[in-house]
């Protein structure tokens, strides 16, 4: 399971890959992109901050400075760079040995990794991969954080389609249901009274006698009755399948 995890987590950061972008500040040596060109992955960017003046720079990038640029005069514009780099974060050389740039390249700059003021080439380039490792990862979780909360919405929002339909049928369904209890059972007392027409009927041939009389009369108001309950039932039943037809019309117009 967990080589599957990594595998799966592998595919998406290789399809989200970013290309290396190193940018150089003015405290760089001129020649050091030449120098670095031929040590980096192919497709790496390197590019001096001047050359990113009047416009805004693609980033990830990882910001390449001196220790002495860090309260010099190009701060404020070097700070700029550094947040539209994020998540790549800046490799400073130099200051090690001092507690307030440390301090300040750490709260201010989020370096990534000081190196000596004058860093070997293979230990320069072993930070820049390290840092690259970093910012794509990174990007890569940010990318895969956003589908993933997209993805959620969508599903939320099947899910309410989901509950609203299945509330759609349920009122469906009990309309259903009493419009064919209703039918049933007035079917079933129609048959009762039909039958209480033919003894009344069968009764009237029959010769005179006062308690066949009184057994005629008595199914009369039987058939009476039936017929009032099944006239209320009736009303019940097309009330009650109003109201769930109202129900539904309702349930429509809110979504």
């Amino acid at each position: 399971m967990a080589t599957d995890s990594t595998r799966i987590v592998q595919e998406y950061m290789a399809r989200h890959r970013l290309p290396l972008r190193v940018w150089l500040s003015p405290g760089m040596l001129p020649d050091l992109a030449e120098q670095l060109e031929p040590s980096l992955p192919p497709g790496a960017q390197i590019a001096p901050t001047t050359s990113l003046d009047g416009h805004e720079p693609l980033g990830p990038a990882i910001l390449l400075l001196s220790a002495d640029e860090l309260q010099g005069p190009h701060r404020k514009r070097l700070l700029e760079l550094t947040r539209i780099a994020r998540p790549g974060r800046p490799v400073i050389f130099g200051g090690t040995s001092n507690k307030n740039v440390l301090l300040d390249a750490i709260n201010h700059w989020r370096v990534f990794q000081l190196l000596p003021a004058r860093p070997p080439m293979d230990e320069l380039v072993d930070a820049l991969l390290r840092a690259y490792d970093a910012y794509a990862t990174e990007h890569a979780a940010i990318l895969c954080a956003s589908e993933l909360r997209t993805e959620c919405l969508e599903l939320q929002r099947v899910q309410d389609e989901l509950e609203q339909t299945r509330d759609k049928l349920l009122l469906t369904e009990r309309a259903t249901t009493v419009e064919s209890f209703s039918r049933f059972l007035g079917d079933r007392l129609r048959q009762h009274m039909d039958g209480l027409h033919e003894l009344v009927d069968a009764l009237s041939t029959l010769p005179g006698e006062p308690h066949r009389k009184e057994l005629r009369d008595s199914t009369t108001q039987c058939i009476a009755s039936i017929r009032s309950l099944l006239a209320e039932l009736l009303a019940k039943a097309e009330s009650a399948a109003k109201s769930v037809q109202n129900d539904c019309t309702a349930a429509t117009e809110t979504e």
